[in-house]
């Protein structure tokens, strides 16, 4: 998956003519690179916290092979895109659009906290976690407050 996506940001940079420090390539391989650093440690981490899915006995048999698996990815994905986007802009842009990237950043936080209840509930609760319902409402909460912003 990492492998398309930097081939589709080199298409567009060769497309667009953009100068290598104003890459999409760079931040993408910077990513990749500390997430997956991160995930060594990470990942145990998770497993011997025991955050990991619960596979209901009446579910496939292909999906117990999945109990214990992580559920709180992005409590590294998050944080590593979100640091990596605020040092490209501000080093690349500067001050003026490192500024502009706030409310994205806020946005992706808030959707990530989202994300982060529903793996809690998952982990600590129940197997559901919240209602798709109370998701979607948040996630449109999230949406007008950027929207409107």
């Amino acid at each position: 998956m990492t492998v398309a996506i930097a081939l589709v940001a080199l298409l567009l940079d060769t497309i667009s003519g953009r100068a290598l420090n104003l890459s999409m390539l760079l931040p993408i391989i910077a990513c990749t690179a500390i997430t997956g650093f991160l995930g060594y440690g990470v990942i145990p981490l998770l497993q011997k916290l025991k955050a990991g899915q619960i596979i209901r006995e009446d579910g496939p048999q292909s999906h117990h092979q999945k109990a214990g698996t992580p559920t709180m990815g992005g409590i590294f994905f998050v944080p590593v895109a979100l640091g990596i986007s605020c040092l490209w802009a501000g080093l690349n842009l500067g001050l003026a659009s490192f500024q502009s990237l706030l409310p994205v950043v806020l946005v992706t936080l808030s959707y990530g906290a989202i994300g982060w209840i529903d793996d809690w509930q998952i982990c600590a609760k129940s197997n559901k976690g919240i209602s798709p319902k109370m998701k979607l409402g948040l996630q449109i909460a999230c949406a007008v407050v950027f929207a409107s912003g």
